[in-house]
């Protein structure tokens, strides 16, 4: 598995208030991290911190995380439990009032060719398959309850006045719903976590024709999503996790060159 983690302030913002993050647990498994905070002076960046954090952590500290339903109920419990610990300190600190976050979270399951997803707001969640980019995640949004009803295009969506008006946020409300995906996750496949501040900059056929450049590494790639939301005018933060399932060929060709490495090594 190939992973790159990019988040930056844009062109047009003074504070990034996203955050990325990818933490390991004792067995060396994955869990891939992104939210988008939201809130006056520090506050969003407060939140989308204490939402990264509270998660990773937790997940360091877990093992023999396998089984798909297992992670699933883990996920909802440790985002539901950040956010109560959000929702507690908004309540608590006046400068800190009305702070929320999206939040979306990727566990691939090597062994399964699966990944279980976790997601709360309009950040979202994508996966690169063949020549196909498609957005496995619905947003938590005004707009996406509009063309839920079939009331505007998807075209008109794009230009919305009040599309960025989200539904649902963690550390809002007391209590939180999280929606749950499994899906295949297949080799040579991609996973793209990603804030609003590339979808509303990037059009999807743009950042499906870089997550589908083979001269560019995972890290490249994470890079040039970046750069082309800016290169938009870069109204918002910007944010992007991508994770490349290598195919098994070539994982059995870089096994085969450490074996030689460590052969020659012992002469």
């Amino acid at each position: 598995m190939e992973i790159a983690s990019k988040t930056d302030v844009g062109v047009e913002r003074k504070q990034n208030q996203d955050q990325v993050g990818v933490f390991y647990n004792q067995d060396q498994a994955a869990i891939l991290l992104l939210c988008d905070g939201m809130g006056g002076h520090n506050a969003g960046d407060v939140a989308s911190e204490m939402a990264i954090y509270h998660v990773g952590n937790a997940w360091e500290s877990t093992e023999n995380m396998t089984d798909a339903n297992i992670i699933s109920e883990w996920l909802t419990n440790q985002i539901q439990a950040a956010n109560a610990h959000i929702f507690e300190k908004a309540n608590q600190y006046h400068d800190l009032s009305g702070m929320g976050t999206t939040i979306v979270a990727a566990v691939p399951l090597e062994d399964l060719a699966q990944v279980v997803l976790a997601h709360v707001g309009d950040s979202r969640i994508y996966i690169h398959q063949a020549d196909e980019l498609k957005q496995i995640t619905k947003d938590h949004s005004f707009v996406q309850e509009l063309l839920d009803m079939d009331m505007i295009t998807k075209e008109e969506a794009q230009v919305h006045p009040q599309k960025n008006i989200v539904t649902r946020a963690v550390g809002i409300a007391a209590d939180i719903d999280v929606d749950i995906d499994v899906v295949d996750f297949l080799e040579d496949e991609t996973l793209l976590l990603c804030s609003d501040g590339l979808t509303d900059m990037v059009e999807e056929t743009e950042a499906l024709a870089i997550l589908s450049d083979e001269r560019l590494t995972t890290e490249a790639k994470a890079d040039q999503l970046i750069a082309a939301a800016n290169d938009r005018g870069g109204r918002d933060n910007v944010s992007v996790v991508v994770a490349h399932r290598t195919p098994a060929n070539l994982k059995k060709e870089e096994t085969f060159e450490h074996e030689i490495e460590n052969e020659r090594g012992e002469f």
